[in-house]
């Protein structure tokens, strides 16, 4: 027994070694890409003001849940309309010129409103306009970065790693977001804080600009190629059934989702009579679930199979929901919609990393596009929805809605080959 007690310290020291090996592989991710992440999180404070901003000036302006839930309906439209379109442009145009543009171009677009109230002339129409274009330019962006992440890591292995950290800034910029828009709404209110928002995106801007490789992109667009790529993006995608299946996953939770979170300032402003305050303080709670979601999502799928993970998401998703339609407590919508954050940022990063591992690198923004096509397809549907049963029924049956899609999520993904990976 005493002569194997080297050999058994040395496999227990190696045991060690290679343990503390797969820990730092799983934190390696370049400094370019952390940089861009950087500059992502203060652009997506921004985003924050926005987000918070855009519905209080709505109510502001015609105290109506139908204008407010339109004006979300109209952000996600564009992503219907010109998905497909999109998706082959990143294909094709240089992607860190093209994500540089449109970070210039947001943050004029966002500036216009501040101006306009700035010269009394402020209409609905004109935040149904910006919201529009604004939507646009947010797809351009987010169908380039998503499809440059695989060139921004240094493997496969580290996807799920790196999505996992760009959802981290990004629900860390939801909870500290909501709070400063908040605090900036009271002192300046929801039209200047907009001017904060204008100047973040210059953060993605300067960070982009050292970033040496976004990937490489195929040849000019013309419009039969535009045509042509359209068709392969749309034809693999149909054809993949893991991918197709994970697509109308999405669209059922994005028909909930967008008829419930229509409704969510409308329902704090009108029937909790909350004030700017604690309005940002529900939304800080939703970024602080999806901020909990970004750090369970690693740990859990070195745990879990995705198949078995996703509709148990997916089931936590279905709960927080349901907590909403049963208690008026003036932080239960926080804490609900936290809840459901938690749950989809969860699936967002398992998901993001699955098309990146399975889409042809050359093809990813044309099947993203159609994508994004699809899964956004049910929400402009499902913010009206919201709006119409809200004004007859009250936001409590809403909430109730977006509970049983989140729990039709849950049989999708059991009764297909989701359950398989």
């Amino acid at each position: 027994m005493e002569e194997n007690l080297p050999a058994q310290s040395n496999l227990a020291h190696e045991r060690i070694v290679h343990k503390k090996r797969r820990i730092s592989d799983i934190f390696k991710l370049p400094s370019s890409y952390l940089t861009f992440l950087l500059g992502l999180f203060i652009s997506r404070i921004g985003d924050s003001l926005y987000t918070l901003a855009i519905p209080w000036i709505s109510y502001e302006l015609t105290q109506s849940a139908l204008v407010m839930s339109s004006v979300y309906a109209i952000s996600v439209l564009p992503v219907v309309l010109f998905g497909p379109v999109i998706g082959v442009l990143v294909d094709h145009l240089p992607r860190k010129k093209l994500m540089m543009t449109t970070d210039l171009a947001r943050g004029t677009l966002v500036a216009i409103i501040p101006v306009l109230h700035l010269f009394g002339i402020l209409q609905v129409w004109h935040l149904f306009a910006v919201s529009f274009c604004l939507a646009i330019l947010n797809l351009l962006f987010d169908v380039a970065f998503v499809a440059a992440v695989p060139h921004m890591t240094t493997g496969k292995q580290y996807l799920t790693r790196a999505n996992a950290a760009e959802k981290l800034v990004s629900q860390l910029s939801d909870l500290i977001g909501p709070i400063l828009a908040g605090l900036a709404i009271a002192a300046f209110g929801g039209y200047n804080a907009l001017w904060l928002d204008a100047v973040t995106f210059g953060a993605t801007f300067l960070t982009i600009i050292k970033v040496q490789s976004l990937g490489t992109t195929v040849a000019a667009a013309t419009l039969g190629k535009v045509v042509r790529g359209m068709k392969e993006g749309l034809s693999w995608l149909v054809g993949n059934k893991l991918n197709i299946s994970l697509s109308l996953q999405a669209m059922v939770g994005n028909f909930g989702y967008s008829a419930a979170f229509g409704v969510l300032m409308y329902y704090q402003l009108d029937s909790l009579h909350l004030n700017a305050e604690q309005s940002s303080l529900n939304y800080a709670l939703l970024g602080a679930g999806g901020f909990l979601g970004t750090l369970l999502v690693v740990p859990l799928e070195r745990r879990f199979r995705r198949g078995a993970l996703i509709p148990i998401l997916l089931s936590v998703g279905t709960i927080g929901f349901s907590l909403i339609v049963w208690n008026r407590y003036w932080l239960m919508p926080g804490i609900a919609f936290g809840i459901v954050s938690l749950c989809n940022i969860g699936w967002n990063t398992l998901v993001q990393s699955l098309r990146q591992e399975t889409v042809p690198p050359d093809m990813l923004g044309r099947v993203l596009g159609f994508s994004r096509m699809f899964t956004r397809l049910a929400m402009p549907l499902g913010a009206m929805t919201g709006a119409f049963i809200s004004a007859h029924y009250g936001p409590a049956a809403v909430f109730a809605l977006a509970a049983v899609a989140k729990l039709m999520e849950v049989v999708i993904a059991l009764g297909t080959p989701i359950r398989k990976m």
